[in-house]
This record gives C-alpha cells, structure tokens and sequence, in this order.
C-alpha cells in the first residue's frame, strides 16, 4: 500500500503550487512543474530538465514582459508565404517569427534586429518512387525507375537569447509537388526573401528592406521563367550572391545546362 499511496499521493508545482497530477508533470533540475506553468513557457525552451526553479521564474518574469511587448507590437512587414511568417516593427527593431494568424494571443517571442546571429536556408526534397502493376497484380519497379518529389522549404535562423539560440521557419504549408511549377518558384522566392531580409536586419540596413520587400513583391508577381541558371546568376541581390541560393537548389540536379 506504501508503493500506491506515494504513487497517488497529491503532487505540488513548485512554481504556482497547483496540481500536477498523478504522473508527477513536467520535471526540471530541481522541481516540478503543472500544465499551466509549462503552457506559458517559450515554446523553443527546450531540455527542460537542465533548468532549475530559479531559471524557470526569470523566464517566466521575462514571458510576461514579452507579453507586454506583443500587446505594443506594430506591424510594419510581413514576410513570408503560407506557413511560418516574419512580422517586423521597424520602428521599434524587432520582429517575431510564427505561424499562427491570431498569434497576438499566443505570446510569441519577441527578438529585436540586435539578436540576429545568422541564417541559412534548405529545400528538403522527398523522392518516392511511381510503380506499376505487374501481370501477377503485384507493384513491380519501373525501368528505369521514376520518382515524384515533393518538396519543404525551410530558413533556420540563429540568434543571441538567454533562453534558446535557433528558430526554424517553413516557409511552404503543404509540401509542394513537383519542381517545374509555379507553386515550387514562388516558395523559392519567398525563402530567398527571408534570408536576404534577416541579412539585411542583421547589418543593421533597415533603410534598404521597403526597397528589397518592393523588388521581391515584384519578382513573385512577375510572369514566371523556366529555371535557368542564366537567370538566377544575372538576377539582382541584396546581400548574397545568387550563386548561393543556386546551390541550395534541388532543381539544379534535375536540370540539365
């Protein structure tokens, strides 16, 4: 009964002094925490276990000073597609990074320009491959073989906090399909927007991102080209080359110059 008593027995969040039930909530270097406690930390806290209580109530100080900042957060820019979005204040040099359309609600990080380290960005390709039904009724390969692909687009940015050191933003919501299609085109563009914009914040050039946002908003509503290397080498940057996102691109395996 000794086992079973203790195995019931109430548990204290060591933060608010509420309920953390019967599998004893979420544990940190020296505590506990309940639900509630945990729902209002930073969601890119991560390896909670590493943190003690102390840690735990200065982030928690510094979540609501965040709310704070989110409730005075004007919007200047929004940058990005369907999935995770960058929204600037240039008056007051921050941004937040979410995907959440009603995210005033949702206390999302607040980081200022000051606390951009780097960025890079990737195109995962996913390759399936198309069978066929043999005469027996049973999938037999191609031959050659094909393939479909689907393809995320994705911009990993580093920055200088005291609670975490990386955000990740997809820039695609559904995966696209294929790779000579405007869908693809328009997901380029708009990773190659966010890197050039964070590079752009990082140097402290704010005085350039209306004309960079201006010539990124015509790119993607221009009539799109064929993939050619000619073009992206030619096409006009704000901070890196085009050889640089070339080389992040899948399609230059697929095409042939």
């Amino acid at each position: 009964m000794g086992l079973l008593d203790n195995l019931f027995e109430r548990k204290e969040c060591d933060i608010c002094g509420g309920k953390v039930g019967i599998l004893g909530g979420t544990k940190v270097k020296d505590g506990r925490l309940c639900k509630e406690c945990v729902r209002k930390l930073s969601p890119h806290l991560s390896n909670l276990k590493s943190f003690t209580l102390d840690d735990i109530r200065d982030h928690l100080a510094y979540r609501e000073e965040n709310d704070e900042k989110v409730k005075a957060f004007n919007v200047t820019h929004v940058i990005g597609g369907k999935g995770t979005k960058l929204y600037l204040d240039m008056e007051k040099k921050q941004m937040i990074i979410t995907s959440y359309n009603n995210w005033r609600n949702d206390n999302p990080d607040i980081l200022d320009f000051a606390q951009i380290v780097s960025n890079d960005m990737e195109i995962k390709e996913n390759k399936t491959e198309i069978k066929k039904k043999g005469e027996d009724g049973k999938d037999v390969s191609y031959n050659p073989k094909r393939y479909e692909y689907s393809y995320n687009f994705y911009v990993y940015l580093d920055v200088n906090s005291p609670w975490f050191n990386s955000q990740t933003i997809k820039v695609n919501g559904s995966s696209v399909d294929g790779y000579d299609n405007d869908e693809y085109e328009l997901c380029y563009i708009q990773t190659q927007e966010i890197c050039e914009i964070l590079d752009l914040l990082k140097n402290g050039q704010e005085d350039v991102v209306d004309e960079a946002v201006e010539y990124y908003r015509d790119l993607m509503a221009s009539p799109k080209r064929k993939y050619n290397k000619t073009y992206y080498n030619d096409t006009r940057r704000y901070s890196r080359s085009s050889e640089y996102y070339y080389g992040k691109d899948p399609r230059k395996d697929h095409y042939k110059f």
